[in-house]
């Protein structure tokens, strides 16, 4: 999540008193350099460009330096020094999650385990539901298993329901047209005439909705595993059924399912349909950490597919 620079900083450039003197360079150019630095792990190189801007009083500056540095410093594995950095860019916007990740995440690997928790549960307490960063940094193997943490989730959990007979998730249903879609779901998107309008945490596809030619909602793709791992949201088929169902549950629920592919290292995809529709999912074995609740070697849902029957393929989400 790259932090915004409001435009008026461009009216700061070439003229910033930093200590009595005058600062020529472009804030944003430096920063620009810094950046740019960052990206080809040149992390010193990006600490040493923004040190003459740590005095400016300009709270957005000031913010932009301490989470640029903070990030620079988390990649060295100078964690001390990034927990300062992120302590001060959280104290200027309290409100800006990435930087509460950052600290939560030195928090818990300098064993301060209680600040830890305490803003994970801030975080998800402000309606968050985005923690790929929180679970893609450094150390996220023992945080995702660490109990306490797993609890202050389970706290915030929001649940997704899919009613599977009547094809509907999150309050549409399939042939619902796209501006229903929407206006339900808060959807956007920056191509409105796009086929499909998806969700992500981090760059992780979350759940995707498909549209026709005619704007109907034909499809809806649903990425279990990363809805566990990467959100507060926690999938439900029904009363009987959730992301832990195993092969074995979904057939006790739903009966024999109409087209089962072979086992194989991969998983298993079975496909049910109903009137209208067919629900296809498919099951495999979770990636490590095993999620709470999940036996040694049992499969789990990974991905389930909402079809109207008789859709054209074309406009579907790849896997």
């Amino acid at each position: 999540m790259a932090v915004r620079i409001s435009r008026q900083l461009a009216a700061l450039s070439a003229s910033l008193l930093i200590g009595g003197a005058v600062v020529a360079e472009d804030f944003e150019a430096t920063l620009e350099r810094a950046r740019q630095a960052a990206v080809e792990h040149h992390y010193e190189e990006a600490i040493e460009l923004l040190v003459p801007f740590r005095s400016v009083r300009e709270p957005e500056i000031q913010y932009i330096v301490a989470a640029e540095s903070g990030r620079a410093f988390f990649h060295l594995g100078r964690y001390q020094e990034a927990h300062s950095a992120f302590r001060q860019a959280v104290r200027l916007f309290p409100t800006r999650v990435e930087s509460a990740i950052y600290l939560l995440a030195t928090s818990y690997l300098l064993d301060d385990r209680d600040q830890a928790y305490e803003i994970l549960r801030a975080i998800l307490d402000s309606g968050a539901r985005d923690l790929y960063l929180v679970m893609t940094l450094p150390g996220e193997r023992r945080f995702a298993a660490d109990p306490d943490v797993q609890a202050i989730i389970e706290e915030f959990t929001v649940p997704l329901e899919i009613n599977t007979d009547a094809a509907q998730i999150l309050g549409v249903q399939l042939g619902d047209d796209r501006a229903t879609v929407v206006e339900t779901t808060g959807a956007r998107s920056s191509d409105p005439s796009a086929s499909t309008l998806t969700a992500a945490a981090g760059p992780a596809l979350i759940w995707g909705f498909v549209f026709d030619a005619n704007q109907q909602l034909e499809e809806v793709v649903v990425q279990a595993e990363n809805l566990l791992r990467y959100t507060p949201y926690r999938l439900r088929l029904g009363d009987d059924l959730t992301w832990m169902a195993t092969p074995a549950a979904a057939i006790a629920a739903w009966g024999a399912p109409d087209q089962s592919s072979p086992p194989s290292e991969e998983g298993i995809s079975m496909t049910w349909e109903r009137s209208g529709s067919r629900i296809i999912v498919d099951f495999g074995l979770p990636r490590d950490p095993r999620p709470k609740g999940t036996s040694e070697g049992s499969a789990m849902i990974k991905m389930i597919r909402l079809e109207r029957l008789n859709l054209e393929s074309a406009g579907r989400i790849a896997e």
